[in-house]
């Protein structure tokens, strides 16, 4: 049997805006306002803190900035506005469901476990999978081998095959010696189409 995995963000779910849209409603959803230092300075320590896998990235990264507000609101307002602000790529379930009966699912995602699931949960892509991976559960993001071996660890096949949007997914999957696939948007019947045709 081989397995596919596929990324989340960018691929599985795309974001319908810019990030620090979505992070500037989070603010205005707790206080009433967003300012370009809270968003500035909260993206500089969140990917400080994300880069070296530091425990409770969001956390951290509002802590670290001058804002008034309670940092528990802000996490739960960002998580909030991150998920309604994704929308399922095209075709996405009726992707799934024909590669299912050939092939394990699973994802590899840059990220913290309990944000990405809940992100997959909410558009009812959770229970279509095997697998999932999120990064900081191995200790390291992609492109390092990491995650790739920790997948592989927890779905033991055959082969193995990435699809993403992103250098990273594919410069990571090549690396371990995995097969990949580019997803450039629009819609995944033709992934699902290429993928089977080569099983």
């Amino acid at each position: 049997m081989a397995a596919i995995f596929f990324d989340l963000d960018g691929t599985l779910l795309e974001f319908d805006r810019a990030y620090s849209s979505i992070l500037s409603a989070a603010f205005r959803s707790v206080g009433g306002e967003s300012r370009r230092a809270w968003v500035d300075g909260y993206s500089e320590a969140f990917f400080e803190a994300f880069e070296a896998c530091e425990s409770e990235p969001y956390r951290r990264a509002f802590d670290a900035i001058d804002v008034a507000h309670e940092t528990e609101l802000l996490v739960e307002a960002l998580q909030n506005q991150e998920v309604a602000a994704c929308q399922p790529s095209p075709d996405v379930h009726s992707a799934l469901d024909r590669l299912a009966g050939e092939f394990e699912l699973g994802v590899v995602t840059n990220g913290v476990p309990d944000w990405q699931r809940e992100k997959l949960r909410a558009y009812e892509l959770e229970e279509r999978f095997d697998v999932i991976v999120a990064s900081y559960a191995a200790g390291a993001h992609k492109p390092d081998p990491a995650p790739f071996r920790l997948a592989e660890q927890r779905l033991p096949t055959e082969k193995y095959t990435m699809v993403g949007d992103d250098d990273a997914d594919i410069a990571g999957a090549n690396g371990v010696g995995w097969s990949s696939v580019r997803y450039t948007g629009g819609g995944f019947a033709t992934v699902a189409d290429e993928l089977l045709a080569e099983r």
